[in-house]
């Protein structure tokens, strides 16, 4: 996630994608800014270290241009005459930026998936342009990854190792009310949607 700043003093509201039920978590909607940078940390599940590689690089642009962009919203406030059209300009200013950011995030997004998508990594069109991923052998040969252990008659999945007494960790409770796991999966979304508008 690229983190994007919003005035407290602006005198308008975050642009509508930041604001809009057009979709949610449970309904995907390209009009919803958080869909663009949660499609991206979804993806980058299929090889995380490589991936989150090109992801990080790419966020540290877009928030050093960011920290740019504060200084320029603030120089132009303060050209402003008086404070409600000195917020007017924040706001503005602001909500430029995060709308050009969330357009240059969705490109990104699909840039992705051209460049990982097939479990290779295409660079260009030439005949030496594409190049395979490659995971770390202590991570395919992890009996908890379960790629040593298939075959036909099972296991089809891995196997807990004993060293660590057999726990996985999960965003989800073990065991418990079904409704308190929705509401721990509900806070951390709450705390990864509100991280995306800080």
């Amino acid at each position: 996630t690229a983190y994007l700043p919003f005035f407290a003093a602006a005198g308008a509201p975050a642009p509508e994608s930041f604001c809009s039920h057009e979709g949610y978590m449970a309904k995907f909607s390209p009009k919803v800014a958080w869909w663009a940078f949660n499609l991206i940390n979804q993806y980058t599940d299929i090889n995380f270290q490589l991936i989150n590689a090109d992801v990080r690089a790419r966020a540290k642009t877009v928030e050093d241009e960011a920290e740019q962009r504060v200084k320029e919203c603030f120089a132009r406030a303060d050209k402003e005459k008086d404070r409600a059209r000195a917020q007017d300009e924040l706001a503005r200013c602001g909500n430029e930026f995060a709308l050009d950011k969330v357009a240059g995030w969705w490109d990104f997004a699909w840039s992705l998936f051209a460049k990982y998508g097939r479990y290779a990594i295409t660079h260009n069109e030439s005949e030496n342009g594409m190049g395979l991923q490659v995971y770390p052998a202590w991570w395919l040969q992890s009996a908890e990854v379960g790629f040593t252990l298939w075959s036909a008659s099972g296991p089809n999945y891995g196997v807990p190792d004993p060293a660590v007494g057999g726990q996985h960790w999960s965003a989800m409770p073990s065991g418990g009310d079904p409704k308190q796991a929705a509401r721990s999966l509900l806070t951390l979304a709450a705390c990864a949607f509100v991280g995306a508008l800080a």
